[in-house]
């Protein structure tokens, strides 16, 4: 692998992704397959854990499934969204009841994926998402600061660094 591919993916694991899903198979499959890509994964199982998992870390992207119980992908697009207004949230769900689509779009969902997926159709709509994250607001490369009672302030450090969203090859056998 040359230097600069090398650079290129260190790049790429700087962006922090958090998996949502209930179904350890999926996030598994997610885990692997986004890691093999380059980022950085944080996976949890419900979306009780996503809120507690959001409070505590930034993450540069959410990929959330809709249906996980008592707090839902909703839950998780409403609390991503109150903590990091620019962080993009993309659900993923099997149902494809138009309902869902409008209430996740309600509350400024990115994107909204139906299962089953082709995992390069998921990368392209991440790398969109991470392309349209204002330059001050990304907060891969942010340090977190703290405040003399040592919580975590929601403000970026000096360090406003933006680096491009993951480039993805096409295969060969896809169209031109």
């Amino acid at each position: 692998m040359s230097k600069s591919l090398a650079l290129a993916k260190e790049e790429q694991e700087n962006y922090k992704v958090l998996v949502v899903d209930d179904n350890h198979h999926m996030r598994q499959i997610l885990c692997e397959f986004l890691k093999d890509q380059g980022y950085s994964i944080t996976t949890v199982k419900n979306g009780e854990e996503a809120i507690d998992t959001l409070s505590a870390h930034h993450f540069d992207i959410v990929l959330t499934d809709l249906n996980m119980g008592q707090l839902n992908g909703i839950d998780v697009l409403k609390k991503t969204k109150a903590l990091s207004p620019h962080t993009p949230v993309i659900i993923t769900t099997g149902n494809s009841d138009v309902t869902y689509v409008i209430e996740a779009l309600r509350y400024n969902a990115d994107d909204y994926i139906l299962k089953p997926f082709r995992m390069t159709d998921l990368l392209e709509r991440m790398s969109i998402c991470l392309e349209r994250i204002p330059p001050l607001m990304c907060t891969t490369g942010a340090k977190e600061n703290n405040d003399q009672s040592g919580k975590k302030s929601n403000f970026l450090s000096q360090d406003r660094r933006v680096r491009p969203a993951p480039k993805h090859r096409k295969s060969n056998n896809s169209p031109s």
